[in-house]
Order: structure tokens, then C-alpha cells, then sequence
């Protein structure tokens, strides 16, 4: 059994999980399969987009601008994250202009889009953006995927709890039920 990092060593880099957003929406928004967005970019082996996309082998730099193109990703940012995925260790800001502190925006604005334009986001995404920079705490604001469920039904029985939230009743009704035993 081989070591996760050793064998996905390209796992923790931006050009991955910006490539695997990139497949994740095309597939969403044109209903296509990895095999035929394969064949769109001249893969002969579509398997090759899933280990780009995974970490388990690097992006080639030379294909950036056709994969960024084809996945409309924005394709400053994914050659930068291609060109780090690369070569982690050359300080890009010396080619760039971009001081450390801009390559770090850099960086944060292209983690936090996916890679896509910050207009290329729905409104409801940038909404969503604004509230979580405005609020100090905001990991506490935030669902998992595990706790959406809940969340959703809380919000079905009780509607007004988005504007308001939960009354001192709901509250105390709902720790008795979930502390009975």
C-alpha cells in the first residue's frame, strides 16, 4: 500500500484543485463525460485529465492555456498555478512584479474562485464571499457538507429562522431532544 503523498505528490497544489474544479463545473454545465473532454483537448487517454486533476502526476506547463481555455478557468491564474505546481521553488514575483504580499492575493483570490474571475461567480457566491470576510469568526458559520441536512430541515419547519433565528423555545425544545436518552 503506497503513501497517499508519495503517490499523489502533486495532491496539495493549486493547479490541481484548480484543474478539478474546472472538470467538476464542465461536466455540470455541458453535461459532458472526462472521456469526451479527453477527446475535446486530444487526449488519447482521458484517464490522464483524472490524474492531473488528483495530484498523481503534474499539469504540463504547455497545456495550460488549451485546459484553462477549454474548462474556462481563468488562464493567468492557472499558468501561475501550473508554473508553481512546477517549479515550487522559483520566486515567480521576481518575473511577475508581483511583491510577495500580491502573489499571496494572488494565490488566495485563485484558491477561493476555483480559478475563475471573481465576476465569473453568481451573485450569491460573491454574497456569500462578503459575509464570510466580514465576519471574524466566520469557520463557525460554516456547514459541512454533513450538516446541511439538518440545517435545510431547520430551516423548512421553522422559515423565519434565516432573518431571526431559533426563539429561546425552539432552542431549549430542540437540546431536550437531542439530549434525551
Amino acid at each position: 500500500m503506497g503513501d497517499v503523498k508519495g503517490d499523489f505528490p502533486y495532491l496539495d497544489t493549486q493547479a490541481a484543485r484548480m484543474l478539478a474544479s474546472g472538470i467538476q463545473r464542465a461536466s455540470v454545465r455541458d453535461g459532458i463525460s472526462l472521456r469526451q473532454l479527453g477527446k475535446r483537448l486530444g487526449y488519447k487517454q482521458a484517464v490522464v485529465l483524472s490524474h492531473m486533476a488528483s495530484g498523481r502526476v503534474p499539469i504540463p506547463i504547455d497545456r495550460a492555456q488549451d485546459l484553462a481555455t477549454t474548462l474556462e478557468v481563468d488562464p493567468k491564474m492557472f499558468l501561475a498555478a501550473v508554473l508553481d505546481q512546477r517549479h515550487p521553488d522559483v520566486d515567480w514575483a521576481l518575473i511577475t512584479g508581483m511583491h510577495d504580499t500580491a502573489g499571496s492575493t494572488f494565490h488566495l483570490a485563485a484558491d477561493l474562485t476555483g480559478g475563475r474571475a471573481v465576476d465569473e461567480l453568481t451573485p450569491g457566491q460573491r454574497a456569500v464571499m462578503r459575509e464570510v470576510a466580514a465576519d471574524p469568526q466566520a469557520s463557525r458559520r460554516w456547514l459541512s457538507v454533513h450538516e446541511v441536512e439538518a440545517v435545510e430541515m431547520l430551516r423548512e419547519l421553522r422559515p423565519t429562522m434565516v432573518r431571526e433565528g431559533l426563539g429561546p423555545g425552539d432552542r431549549r425544545a430542540l437540546r431536550d431532544a437531542l439530549t434525551r436518552k
